[in-house]
């Protein structure tokens, strides 16, 4: 029985202990939903207290005698083999130990270094959205700035240009009424005009009516005074320069020019100068203009 023992302890003490495997998870487990339980049911009516039963007579149980000891095993010494294997084993246990927690201190800061690039690259995207965003805003601000800028240039272009527009028809308008004013200018000018030239037709017709008039008389007095010379042959014509004053005597009478027939010349002279005075008008300015010296076509 001890050589036994013996041998069970040197087997126990040669079992090498199997390696642990430890099971990392990349992302922790979900955590266990709390179950809401049911209601309880609600709690029955108590019953009735039933009087209690009559009592049994106790049955008296024999003492059951103690187990006897066991028997005392004597702990042997272990050899120095023994204990340097145990050590191995110990320090194998320990370093065993110390590579799970290394490993496990590893996967944990692999995994907060995961987290860590998984929260800098949500922030770096959600940082990079909120810069999206924010030019897109701003670029819409300026979109709508610009359009603002373009609608404000266009309505003050069409302000211009309808200023431009009342402008020319006032211009228009004032240079028409001055062109109104100028034709009508023109036209009175023109009436006034032509009312003078009317007028100064109709004087100069009345002015050579009068001279006419008074040439014919003298013409005529001259006439009724002339002695023809005999054997007279054609129509000779003689022009005298006549000067008279204001009454109408002759004050000198010359001969311009000549017939061609001297007793005609002379005879005509003799009849001017025996008409005086001739007849004249009373109008000094005409008098002085047409009758102070005239010329006097003689023509039988």
């Amino acid at each position: 029985m001890f050589v036994g023992l013996l041998v069970f302890g040197i087997s126990w003490q040669k079992k090498i202990a199997t390696p642990v495997v430890v099971d990392l998870w990349q992302d922790l487990p979900e955590p266990v939903k709390k179950v809401t339980l049911p209601p309880e049911p609600p709690k029955a009516q108590p019953k009735p207290v039933l009087p209690p039963p009559k009592p049994v007579p106790e049955v008296r149980k024999e003492p059951v005698p103690p187990p006897p000891p066991a028997p005392k095993v004597e702990t042997l010494k272990p050899s120095a083999a023994d204990i340097e294997l145990k050590e191995k084993l110990r320090k194998q246990k320990e370093e065993e130990a110390e590579r799970r927690e290394e490993q496990k201190k590893a996967e944990l800061e692999k995994r907060k270094l995961e987290e860590e690039e998984h929260k800098a690259a949500e922030e770096q995207r959600r940082e990079e959205a909120e810069q999206k965003r924010a030019e897109q805003e701003k670029l819409r601000r300026e979109d709508e700035a610009r359009k603002a800028e373009e609608q404000k240039h266009l309505e003050e272009q069409r302000h211009a240009e309808e200023l431009k527009r009342e402008e020319a028809r006032r211009e228009q308008a004032v240079a028409a009424e001055r062109e109104r004013q100028q034709q009508e200018v023109v036209r009175k000018q023109r009436e006034v005009e032509e009312g003078k030239r009317r007028a100064e037709a109709a004087a100069r017709a009345a002015q050579q009516k009068e001279i006419s008039k008074y040439m014919a008389q003298i013409q005529d007095k001259v006439i009724r005074k002339i002695v023809m010379p005999p054997d007279l042959k054609g129509r000779p014509e003689g022009i005298y320069d006549v000067t008279l004053l204001p009454g109408g005597e002759i004050l000198e009478i010359e001969l311009k020019r000549s017939s061609g027939v001297p007793a005609y010349d002379a005879a005509v002279g003799r009849a001017i100068s025996l008409s005086s005075p001739l007849p004249v008008p009373d109008d000094s300015d005409l008098f002085q203009q047409y009758f102070r010296k005239f010329n006097f076509t003689f023509k039988p």
